[in-house]
């Protein structure tokens, strides 16, 4: 049985994807690099993310880890995740910041952002970004 030190990248990644993607409410799953922002694999409801196109230098989405859960992903689906990607990480990286400006020896963890229509979900990890699209729970009360 492999000691989880001798686990790739690659395995960790997928160890747990299909299962974060198969739960209840989740409409889409995407897993960035953390030191570049480049989307390593998607799933789910790609077509969800906003689909404008910004000038700013964005992450791109690795030729070796094509997009999952999906049959195809088209050009607009393409751009959309790669904004959401480029969103996700600019946003990790000013949060982090923010905690590091509060307190030196803090980091962040788990981001939760609810919108009018979803929740997204950010976890960090020294290696990964992983941000899940929820649908959003109404309001009890």
């Amino acid at each position: 049985m492999a000691d989880n030190s001798e686990m790739t990248d690659s395995d960790y990644i997928n160890k747990n994807f299909d299962r974060v993607l198969g739960k209840p409410g989740v409409k889409a799953v995407l897993v960035l690099d953390r030191e570049t922002g480049n989307v390593l694999k998607t799933g789910g409801n790609t077509e969800l993310f906003r689909k404008e196109s910004t000038e700013s230098s964005k992450p791109s989405i690795s030729n070796d880890a094509p997009s999952e859960g999906t049959t195809e992903t088209s050009s607009a689906d393409r751009e959309g995740v790669i904004e959401l990607a480029t969103l996700v990480w600019n946003y990790v990286n000013a949060t982090e910041q923010f905690v590091q400006d509060l307190n030196k020896e803090d980091t962040t963890h788990l981001q939760r952002l609810r919108t009018a229509t979803q929740e997204l979900v950010i976890i960090t990890d020294p290696r990964f970004i992983l941000a899940v699209a929820h649908d959003k729970k109404p309001n009890s009360g």
